[in-house]
């Protein structure tokens, strides 16, 4: 069903008490000019609770203005970026919108593909299977701007969707945004002249200091650096290495640290400007997904006075984007909502030495899923059944006179038996998966019968599965799907829902408040608290 509202609904939100009314035009005049749409990667929901005391600008103003859905969650297995970023901006599950990872394995090509990348190898949402908030405004009122940034091209191409006038991400080997031939080729006098001026290169031969309030209260909050040996680092770090003028290796350094929510930041207030955004009566969109937590909190972890000192910078810099857009357009004419990708686990180690029930792959269990391929093959015949990970190679099965599902659950026998894996989903599993079993549910949305593998590992709570960095996401316990939405409506009255709402529920949610009909597919409801 087609669901539409206007600002009238914004004001009963407010109110919390409207009786009901017949619907206005879609798109009806007084709607909010701006919806900024801020995703915080790897922005977990309990930082907003655990930090709030030190939470002083741009997080405090939207816990005080904002209606805080306080329990919201993905509802999908994979939580990671880009099926995260995808949902947000979609209304859909993974299941729909087929963004099943950062990367999956094309059966067609043989060949794993990027979630942001087309056929062509240009940048692009080719790969993404549904509309986006933007897609459907300009469907609308082609009149109206879309555009999205951030210091991760897949977070800004799925964000901004097919029908952006300009997305943008950070060059790591350039040091500056760029974009790709996908999106319309315009001048843009505003970009040049922001390009021009090379930001980042003028804060080269900076370190990367704490913040006093990380030095003076990270011990109040369970806050404290890993203990790394020998070879431990800390505070202060440089950004780059021993080079006489910015390079690549600058570039990366200014990538993984909070320099690049700040950039990220100056890039959003050049762009509101220089397009104009929020300046007609028609209702533009900026959406904006800030990277340095996620960089940051694979590197050092969600408990690390790094963390703590990234999440306390993007307060600032949050703070300084909203009274940007306060003093340019009026908040009351601005819808902004704030969520996330997806949690992270804790640095398991750290867990464990404190008492938690935690643990990382080690060399037992990377043994053993290894030697299940090996069982595999001495109970269904030597052949090389794995094409990619947990793909399975449904032709050579057919030749070879093998169900398929046969062999999935062969190995997923297998698998089964190694420790720290509490259950191996199979396609056919999926498939047939009541709609009332919660972890199947999940898996159920972030399945895609063309992409996703034939097997889907759920590893049990507190088991870090992947060894490439010291915290991780991508499971679907809580910790990863614990995501913070706020929504901060015109007139800035704050309110806590405790109700359990998904990140599907997001993009209807900010179109219904506009007046803009949604796509009847969407897996998501207008959350609007008027009721």
């Amino acid at each position: 069903m087609k669901r539409r509202s206007s600002i009238l609904a914004a004001v009963c939100v407010l109110l919390w008490s409207c009786p009901p009314a017949e619907p206005p035009p879609a798109l009806a005049p007084g709607a909010p000019r701006l919806i900024l749409f801020l995703a915080v990667d790897q922005g977990r929901a309990d930082y907003l609770d655990r930090f709030r005391p030190l939470l002083r600008h741009g997080f405090h103003r939207l816990l005080a203005e904002s209606v805080r859905f306080t329990d919201a969650h993905h509802d999908h297995a994979n939580t990671s970026t880009a099926p995260g970023h995808a949902t947000l901006a979609s209304g859909r599950h993974p299941s729909g919108h087929g963004i099943v990872g950062n990367y999956w394995f094309d059966r067609e090509t043989g060949e794993d593909v990027y979630s942001a990348r087309g056929e062509d190898g240009v940048g692009s949402p080719e790969r993404l299977l549904a509309s986006t908030l933007g897609d459907w405004l300009k469907a609308a009122s082609p009149r109206s701007k879309v555009f999205a940034a951030s210091g991760k091209d897949r977070a800004a191409i799925l964000m901004g969707g097919r029908r952006a006038d300009g997305v943008f991400w950070f060059d790591d080997d350039r040091g500056d945004f760029v974009t790709s031939s996908f999106y319309p080729d315009r001048e843009r006098p505003w970009l040049d002249a922001f390009l021009a001026e090379r930001h980042v290169d003028r804060r080269f031969g900076e370190a990367w200091e704490p913040l006093p309030e990380v030095v003076e209260h990270a011990a109040d909050y369970g806050v404290e650096p890993l203990d790394e040996g020998w070879f431990r680092t800390g505070f202060p770090y440089p950004v780059g290495g021993a080079a006489l003028e910015p390079d690549w290796g600058f570039y990366s350094g200014v990538y993984r640290s909070p320099l690049v929510d700040a950039y990220l930041a100056d890039f959003a207030q050049a762009l509101i400007a220089g397009e104009g955004l929020g300046d007609d009566d028609v209702p533009d969109v900026l959406a904006v997904s800030f990277s340095a937590l996620d960089n940051v909190g694979h590197r050092y972890g969600p408990d690390s006075p790094e963390l703590l000192d990234a999440l306390l910078r993007l307060d600032v810099v949050l703070g300084e984007l909203l009274d940007f857009v306060d003093a340019r357009i009026g908040l009351d004419r601005v819808l902004v909502a704030l969520s996330s990708d997806h949690g992270v686990m804790p640095v398991p180690e750290a867990l464990a030495a404190h008492g938690g029930d935690a643990r990382r792959f080690g060399t037992a269990e990377i043994r053993c899923v290894q030697d299940a391929g090996r069982r595999l093959r001495e109970e269904m015949g030597e052949e090389d059944w794995i094409l990619d990970g947990f793909y399975l190679d449904r032709e050579l099965a057919a030749e070879r006179g093998v169900e398929i599902d046969a062999l999935a659950d062969a190995l997923r026998r297998h698998l089964e038996q190694c420790p720290g894996i509490a259950r191996v989903w199979t396609r056919g599993e999926i498939l047939a998966a009541p709609p009332d079993d919660p972890m199947g549910r999940l898996f159920v949305h972030a399945f895609h019968p063309e992409r996703s593998p034939d097997l889907m590992v759920e590893a049990e709570p507190g088991v870090m599965v992947y060894t490439g960095s010291r915290a991780n996401h991508g499971s679907p316990h809580p910790y990863d799907t614990h995501v913070p939405w706020l929504l901060r409506l015109p007139g800035g009255q704050g309110r806590e829902v405790a109700e359990r709402v998904h990140t599907v529920d997001v993009a209807p949610t900010l179109a219904a408040l506009i007046g803009l009909d949604v796509p009847d597919d969407v897996d998501g409801v207008d959350r609007s608290p008027r009721r």
